[in-house]
């Protein structure tokens, strides 16, 4: 099978890549011992993110000139909008009424790694091309599918857990991340290496902020 541009990215960030999908959060998550206090803070930093990332999709749809991308990124921002942040939102108000938690949101402060990120999204959305934003916003549920579909082949007894695994495993999730793959492989059609490698360095800071955004779950903000 031939190599695709995708897999090129990929392979640029794998050992930032591997240091992911092997994290101790992701591997105390499979095991079902990972304390819920550091789950919780996870989906608490990741409630002040996903809007940004959101932003950042509708950000690249305006341009873009592909109609068949731009269908595509308003049906990505709908999920992440109404499935994703209403699944967070469900699990926070579960872990508050299981009385693991009475903070809400609003109450909880972003950290440092969170707003960096978040920065990194807001200048990319403003000052990126069409192809800078794409390889930025793909290893976020790229990575996420590679992880749940990772945990998925374990027994996972944690219903909280367990449910974040099914989320980011599901077919609608693998459908997200085949498509994005294939619009990085076009926007690489006739492209000079210079801005291929531009591409690249995008997806890699996306990829180092995600791995430092499990190093702050795991560490409850102590990075």
């Amino acid at each position: 099978m031939a190599i695709t541009f995708a897999d090129e990215m990929k392979q640029y960030s794998i050992e930032k890549w591997q240091k992911i999908l092997n994290h101790k959060f992701v591997i105390e998550l499979s095991k079902g011992v990972l304390p819920l206090n550091k789950f919780l803070f996870y989906l608490k930093q990741d409630h002040y993110f996903l809007p940004e990332f959101a932003k950042l999709v509708k950000s690249a749809k305006q341009k873009t000139t592909d109609n068949l991308i731009k269908d595509w990124l308003e049906s990505f921002y709908v999920s992440t909008v109404d499935f994703e942040m209403k699944m967070q939102r469900q699990m926070l108000d579960k872990l508050s009424s299981n009385s693991i938690d009475t903070d809400t949101k609003q109450n909880v402060s972003p950290c440092k790694i969170t707003l960096e990120y978040n920065s990194y999204l807001m200048d990319i959305s403003s000052n990126g091309t069409f192809g800078e934003l794409v390889s930025a916003m793909a290893p976020c549920p790229w990575t996420y599918l590679e992880i749940a579909q990772l945990l998925s082949k374990v027994a996972i007894e944690n219903e909280i857990y367990r449910n974040w695994v099914q989320f980011y495993s599901s077919t609608e999730s693998c459908k997200q991340v085949e498509e994005i793959t294939q619009i990085l492989n076009r926007l690489s059609k006739g492209e000079n290496e210079k801005y291929k490698e531009l591409m690249k360095e995008h997806f890699a800071s996306a990829c180092k902020y995600e791995y430092l955004f499990w190093e702050m779950s795991y560490n409850l903000g102590n990075t």
